[in-house]
């Protein structure tokens, strides 16, 4: 290096302190994910099992417009047989593990002014969440999962003339689809999912096309929350005002999912992609809490069955001078319950 004079920028040696130890990240915390709004956990003992499918439609059954067959008259023996009982079936899950690992060597621990290992689990908890929220949106993605008519091909619907993304307020496109899958819920469930327990589930590029079609800027317009939608106050309660939409939409809450997956391998051009595909929205039933409980009657669409949840390791290797770490998930992601959901196509 050849010799120079003192100045401003060469009398010290350049370190991290400088910037106060600044480390730019992009890791997502898992709490930010959608994927809890719209599934539900059961923990499990075992890693392979059974659940229960009761048959709905016993419940139901009524043959006569005033339930006529189920008179009892005074001096007669009372109605009985195997006609009402109700029919079940076990379904199996199988749970899968991942682990999700990364390797230190201990000069770079040793050395690093900021917590590596950390940030390095860190990073690789979101990987373990990107990879569960996959899992459940190929499962809510996926025909061959849903009942026939829980597919809804919205360009073949009736009465649309177009997609979401191009709708008016004289179609109604948005609306009348939501509805009609509304509708075939409830005919499937007996009613028994409340609608407060609905989900639509949306990702971020259809959630900015819907933002700006007449249908949804007409509907924003006669809410109540019109003037804060504006002036941007919505967004302290609504995680939906970043792409200009209300928290529910036609009374069904509104997700967006705004995962992303990378698929291409270090050091090539970087291919980044979003895990729900703009044409194929879905919606589930998801009533109750984050967490359900095994052997309990359950209408939530989507079931993580869970027998180990994002456990973080590490080891220090003294023989080889590494530290070694990695994040383990052991589950499997069903649809449980098709009744309580559907998916869409041809949204855009």
């Amino acid at each position: 290096m050849a010799a120079f004079l003192p100045g401003g920028n060469n009398t010290f040696v350049p370190s991290h302190e400088a910037s106060n130890k600044l480390v730019v990240d992009f890791a997502r915390s898992p709490k930010s994910f959608a994927l809890a709004d719209y599934t539900q956990i059961v923990k499990v003992k075992n890693r392979v099992g059974y659940y229960q499918k009761m048959n709905i439609d016993e419940a139901g059954r009524v043959m006569n417009d005033e339930g006529n067959e189920y008179n009892w008259a005074d001096g007669e023996v009372a109605p009985g047989g195997r006609a009402g009982t109700r029919e079940h079936e076990y379904k199996p899950f199988l749970c899968v593990r991942k682990a999700f690992p990364f390797t230190l060597g201990q000069q770079a621990v040793g050395q690093a002014t900021w917590d590596i290992v950390a940030a390095h689990a860190r990073t690789h908890a979101q990987k373990a969440m990107t990879v569960r929220t996959m899992k459940a949106v190929k499962v809510a993605t996926t025909t061959g999962n849903h009942l026939s008519t829980h597919v809804i091909d919205i360009s073949a619907l009736s009465g649309n003339t177009g997609t979401w993304a191009a709708s008016t307020t004289a179609r109604m496109n948005i609306k009348r689809s939501i509805n009609t899958m509304i509708q075939r819920i409830l005919d499937d469930t007996l009613a028994a999912v409340d609608v407060d327990d609905f989900r639509l589930v949306i990702n971020s590029t259809l959630a900015q096309q819907i933002s700006e079609c007449q249908e949804i800027v007409d509907y924003i317009k006669g809410s109540p929350d019109a003037l804060d939608q504006i002036k941007g106050e919505l967004r302290r309660s609504n995680p939906n005002a970043q792409f200009g939409l209300p928290d529910n939409l036609y009374g069904v809450k509104l997700c967006v999912e705004k995962t992303r997956k990378v698929t291409s391998k270090r050091r090539a051009t970087s291919a980044k992609s979003q895990v729900l595909a703009t044409a194929t929205p879905f919606m589930v039933a998801r009533p109750g809490g984050l967490e359900g409980v095994a052997g309990t009657p359950s209408f939530s669409a989507i079931t993580a069955f869970m027998y180990e949840e994002m456990t973080t390791e590490t080891k220090r290797d003294a023989d080889n001078r590494l530290t070694s770490g990695r994040v383990v998930e052991d589950y499997d992601m069903v649809l449980t319950a098709p009744e309580a959901a559907g998916m869409f196509q041809n949204a855009v």
